[in-house]
């Protein structure tokens, strides 16, 4: 009876919990959603606000006035940002969540086409938290290998970056009016500039990032005949510079996930399987790092390994550097399993 009680508490019912939010416009005419859970007698459902303002403190603030409990951050799962909005600066959008020691760091951020609120709606079809959805759709592309991880923390702290630039998923509505991923949002400079990359092309971009997730799967067409292989080892990129020449050299282990055509335990078959391979992965890692020069967009660092190994080639608009150097790719690939028990 003698302890001090702890008073700083904050009550769940007392709040409307946040999972789902999301920005459209521009600071000086922008529009905010938040969607939160609401228990009735019958099930739980999900409650769309919306909020107008100039800047997104402003925006939350309009929300507020239109809710009987004040918004809670602090569960919050899922950051949509439409194409537009993340064509300006998009750390302007996230920098009051992390001045909020309520809010958490660890949200996941995505860019969505065209109006953002269908994208929210939709979240109330399901019946876990709105916000929860998408985080859970963003994880499993992570673990696919089809997206880089990032976080809120870790892409502002890429937007700060000058050696590197970010890349985040982007959605759309199919025909049946669910949200699907569509490829990855290149940035330059810390703003969407339009250009996308395809969900395959994204998988060669982990590859060349090292952040493959639990399973990473290519598939082609061998002779007529399907192909699939399941990255399980790469080894650390090799990069080679000499004045604007970047030479990056990749070293893959893979399983062999599908091929009718069997006989890999002939030397000679498993031999030719490798440089098709080869041949094919290295000709898509070229064109896909076109992309990446086209849209001044360095999503594999390679701007931290010339500031730190030779900082005396580094520009420091290096995102305009970058989309002139001469970069060349070379791939090696060894067939380490050929299936279940070999």
């Amino acid at each position: 009876m003698f302890l001090a009680g702890c008073w700083d508490e904050r009550l769940y019912k007392n709040s409307s919990v946040v999972s789902l939010t999301g920005f459209e416009g521009e600071i000086g005419d922008l529009t905010a959603f938040y969607a939160y859970p609401e228990a009735t007698t019958a099930e739980m459902k999900t409650v769309l606000i919306t909020g107008e303002g100039s800047t997104p403190r402003d925006v939350r603030m309009d929300a507020e006035l239109k809710v009987e409990q004040t918004l809670d951050l602090s569960g919050l799962a899922t950051i949509l940002i439409s194409e537009e909005t993340a064509k300006g600066k998009l750390y302007e959008y996230l920098d009051s969540f992390f001045r909020d020691a309520n809010s958490p760091i660890s949200s996941k951020v995505a860019i969505v086409q065209g109006e953002l609120k269908p994208f929210l709606e939709i979240s109330e079809q399901k019946q876990t938290a709105s916000g929860e959805y998408y985080d859970r759709l963003i994880t499993s592309l992570e673990d696919n290998s089809v997206i880089i991880p990032y976080t809120l923390q870790t892409a502002g702290s890429i937007l700060y970056e000058d050696a590197q630039d970010l890349a985040l998923p982007y959605f759309k509505m199919d025909e049946e009016n669910r949200p699907v991923v569509d490829g990855i949002a290149l940035f330059s400079g810390g703003s969407f500039n339009g250009h996308l990359l395809t969900t395959k092309e994204g998988v060669l971009l982990n590859i060349l990032n090292n952040t493959l997730g639990f399973a990473a799967r290519i598939s082609y067409l061998y002779r007529g005949s399907p192909i699939t292989v399941r990255i399980i080892n790469k080894t650390k990129r090799d990069i080679t510079i000499s004045e604007n020449r970047v030479d990056i050299e990749e070293k893959i282990e893979v399983a062999v996930s599908e091929f009718p055509q069997d006989h890999l335990n002939d030397d000679q078959v498993r031999k030719e399987l490798e440089e098709f391979l080869i041949e094919k992965l290295e000709k898509e890692m070229k064109e896909m790092m076109t992309k990446l020069q086209e849209a001044k967009c360095d999503a594999i660092g390679i701007g931290r390994h010339v500031r730190a190994f030779h900082p005396e080639l580094f520009e420091k608009n290096w995102s305009e550097h970058f989309s002139t150097l001469d970069i060349n790719i070379k791939v090696n690939v060894e067939i380490m399993k050929t299936g279940i028990l070999k």
